[in-house]
């Protein structure tokens, strides 16, 4: 099976709901100010809820796809990632404050796909394109300065699934 195969399967079996709730945590937080930057820098003055709220679901759902693209990169599996337990005392707390420290640690590159497994960065590629010229986007005359933001969002989900993996094998 070839990556986009793989990244197709998974995309079909991987919901947000199988995050690890400090994943989830971080993702929301992750969002939650990423929306509110793009939303500044590529509609100052838009008036429409529905735009808003419509262009949020895409970066939403672009962050996902990006997680979903590393578990494919990486082969694994379409399973539940699990590294904290909420029975546990500060284990998810834990987690979310290793997994914050792990984005503001992150150096961002002119290139977020360079030297990653093969494939990915042109896969990466055309599903940021599918996005901004999909029909949900294709009435906006901003699709070309959002597109730019896309790429750092599908690049945070994509980081995401390798922070877990870092913390699941003990790193």
């Amino acid at each position: 099976m070839n990556l986009r195969e793989r990244f197709e399967d998974y995309r079909q079996r991987i919901h947000f709901s199988d995050l690890d709730l400090a994943s989830r945590a971080v993702a929301l937080l992750w969002l939650d100010i990423f929306r509110e930057r793009v939303m500044r820098n590529c509609f100052p003055s838009a008036g429409s809820r529905s735009l808003l709220r419509e262009v949020g679901e895409v970066i939403d759902s672009t962050f996902m796809e990006g997680y979903i693209l590393a578990r494919a990169a990486y082969d694994r599996g379409a399973g539940s990632v699990t590294f904290t337990d909420p029975a546990r005392p500060g284990s998810v707390e834990a987690g979310v404050e290793k997994l914050r420290l792990m984005y503001e640690e992150e150096v961002v590159s002119a290139s977020p796909f360079a030297g990653e497994p093969l494939g990915v960065e042109a896969l990466a590629e055309a599903l940021v394109r599918e996005i901004a010229y999909g029909p949900r986007l294709i009435m906006l005359e901003e699709r070309e300065l959002l597109k730019v933001h896309l790429v750092y969002a599908l690049w945070a989900g994509y980081r995401l699934a390798g922070f877990e993996r870092k913390l699941s094998s003990g790193g």
